[in-house]
């Protein structure tokens, strides 16, 4: 950064930097489970989309203390597989944040029972 006279900063855009004059869309979020029910230490695989203006990342918790997370490297679209084997028995609420640059974040949710 380049400091100029009356206080203006100077930006440099080194990566990932574009301008747009297109209106901005809504942050569109969901979440599937290929199982809703499973028994313990079977793999379930979670995918997220989305579709936005400048999606940044995504992460996942699986409801258990585990979770995991992906970039999007401002994407307008992204479809997203996360795989968890659960260890315990219960009902467990998985969570997906997906964050939009422009829009800020949303969140959706899936419930699963682990046998």
């Amino acid at each position: 950064m380049k400091l100029l006279p009356f206080g203006f900063v100077l930006v440099a855009c080194l990566t990932a930097c574009r301008q747009t004059t297109a209106p901005t869309v809504p942050l569109l979020v969901t979440l599937e489970a290929s199982h809703l029910t499973a028994t313990t230490g079977d793999t379930i695989s979670f995918i997220v989309h989305a579709t936005g203006n400048n999606l940044v990342g995504v992460v996942v918790d699986f409801g258990d203390s585990a979770g995991d997370q992906y970039s999007t490297g401002g994407a307008h679209s992204a479809r997203v597989t996360f795989k968890h084997a659960f260890q315990a028995t219960g009902t467990f609420t998985v969570r997906a944040v997906v964050t939009d640059a422009i829009i800020g974040e949303k969140e959706v949710s899936v419930g699963v029972l682990i046998n």
